[in-house]
C-alpha cells in the first residue's frame, strides 16, 4: 500500500440519525505532510505517452466516425505493448465493454487490427478482455425517485476490473451506461468519479466514450461537467475541430483526426489517421514521430509552402500567387500532393504571411515569347 494510504483514519458517524438506518463508516485520508516531506513523489505513469494516464478520459465523436475501431486498436496496442498514437512502454490488462457491437463484428475487426500491429490473437489472452454487450442492459448509473443511483451492474464491472487486475477500461459508450441526466452537473460528476473509483489499488485509466450534441460544432453532449470532471478529453472527427473548410472543399473520406481538446498533464496535439485495410493508421510526422501540435500548425503550414516552392523551383516549374492563374501555387500543391492536410484557408494565410515577412517574393522566372519577363514565386535567398 502506498505511503499516503497508510495514513487512514476511520470515522464512524452516529449509528442512527432521526431513526434512519445505520450509515456506513466514512474513511478519512488526510495528507501526512510530515511523512511526505521525507519522500519523493512517484513519476506520473503514462499508459500511452502524453495521451493516457491515470484518471478518467472522455473520448467523444459523432456516431459512425470510427471511435470504436480506434479504441479497439488502442486497447490491443496497450495489451500487446505495440506503438499506437504514441509510445506504449509496458503491457497492460485492458477491459473493454463494447455495448454496441456483437461478437462477430468485434472478431472481424480484431483480425485486421492484429495484422496491422503484428500481433498474434492468441497472445492477447488474459490481457485484452473484450466483452460484446450488444443487446444487453448496460446501465451503470440511473435515477430512482429523482435521486441518481448506481445499478447492480456497477458491482459486476468492479468485480471484473479487479478480478482481471485491469489497469485500463474502455466503456463504449455513455448513451448505454449513463441513465441519469447528462445536463445535471452532480449526476455527471458523480458518475465520472464513481467510474474512476472502481479501482483504487493501482493506477487506473478509464476511457469513457460518448457522442457530441446535435448543435453544430458541438464536441460532446451535456453540460460542461463532462469536460471538467475528466483529466483528458479526446475528440475524433473528419477534420480538426477548429479547422475552417472552404465552401465546396471536399474532405477525404479515409482521413480522421483525433485531437486532445483538454489535457491536464501534456500539450494539446492531434494525430492524423488514415483508413487502411480495416484500421485507422496514424500518419507519422517527420523523423518517424507522431507529434502534431496545434500551436505549431501555422508555422508548419508555412513550412509546407516553403518546401513546395523549393521543389517547384528545383523542377523549373513556375507558380504564382494569383488565384485565377493556372499556375496558382496552392492549386499546383494540391495537384502534386504537396499540400498535406492543410485547408485552402490555412495555405492562403501561410502564403500571405510569408510574403508579408519577405520570406517569399516574386522574381523573374524566364521570359515570354515577346521577351517580357515571366514572374513567379520563389523563396527569398
Amino acid at each position: 500500500m502506498s505511503e499516503e494510504r497508510d495514513n487512514v483514519i476511520p470515522y464512524r458517524p452516529p449509528s442512527k440519525l432521526n431513526g434512519a438506518a445505520p450509515q456506513q463508516p466514512i474513511v478519512r485520508r488526510p495528507m501526512d505532510w510530515a511523512k511526505l516531506a521525507e519522500l519523493t513523489p512517484p513519476m506520473r505513469k503514462w499508459s500511452v505517452s502524453h495521451w493516457l494516464t491515470a484518471g478518467p478520459t472522455l473520448f467523444a465523436g459523432a456516431g459512425g466516425i470510427g471511435k470504436t475501431l480506434v479504441a479497439q486498436t488502442l486497447a490491443t496496442a496497450l495489451a500487446a505493448r505495440a506503438r499506437y498514437l504514441d509510445d506504449i512502454h509496458e503491457h497492460h490488462v485492458v477491459l473493454f465493454w463494447a455495448c454496441e457491437d456483437d461478437h462477430d463484428e468485434l472478431w472481424r475487426r480484431q483480425i485486421q487490427i492484429c495484422a496491422y500491429l503484428g500481433v498474434e490473437m492468441a497472445d492477447l489472452a488474459d490481457r485484452l478482455i473484450l466483452e460484446p454487450r450488444f443487446g444487453l442492459d448496460n446501465t451503470l448509473y440511473s435515477v430512482a425517485m429523482g435521486t441518481p443511483v448506481w445499478t447492480p451492474l456497477r458491482d459486476e464491472l468492479k468485480s471484473q476490473l479487479n478480478d482481471y487486475a485491469a489497469s485500463v477500461l474502455f466503456l463504449d459508450n455513455i448513451g448505454q451506461t449513463f441513465g441519469a441526466e447528462e445536463n445535471k452537473r452532480h449526476h455527471v460528476t458523480s458518475f465520472i468519479n464513481g467510474i474512476a473509483g472502481l479501482v483504487t489499488d493501482y493506477p487506473f485509466s478509464p476511457v469513457i466514450m460518448g457522442h457530441p450534441a446535435k448543435a453544430m460544432d458541438s464536441e460532446y453532449a451535456g453540460n460542461a461537467a463532462w469536460e471538467n470532471a475528466v483529466r483528458m478529453r479526446w475528440f475524433m472527427g473528419s477534420k480538426l475541430p477548429d479547422q475552417k473548410i472552404e465552401e465546396g472543399e471536399q474532405l477525404d473520406p479515409n482521413v480522421r483526426y483525433i485531437s486532445k481538446r483538454k489535457t491536464n498533464y501534456s500539450v494539446k496535439d492531434y494525430r492524423k489517421l488514415i483508413y487502411k485495410q480495416g484500421v485507422f493508421v496514424p500518419e507519422e510526422a517527420e523523423h518517424g514521430a507522431f507529434q502534431h501540435r496545434f500551436g505549431n500548425r501555422e508555422a508548419d503550414a508555412e513550412g509546407c509552402i516553403i518546401s513546395a516552392l523549393q521543389r517547384f523551383g528545383d523542377a523549373s516549374v513556375r507558380v504564382t500567387g494569383g488565384h485565377s492563374s493556372p499556375d496558382y501555387l496552392i492549386k499546383k500543391m494540391r495537384e502534386t500532393k504537396l499540400a498535406g492536410d492543410y485547408s485552402e484557408r490555412e495555405l492562403r494565410n501561410a502564403l500571405s504571411k510569408l510574403i508579408l515577412d519577405q520570406r517569399v517574393e516574386e522574381a523573374t522566372f524566364g521570359n515570354y515569347g515577346n521577351r517580357g519577363s515571366r514572374m513567379g514565386l520563389v523563396v527569398k535567398s
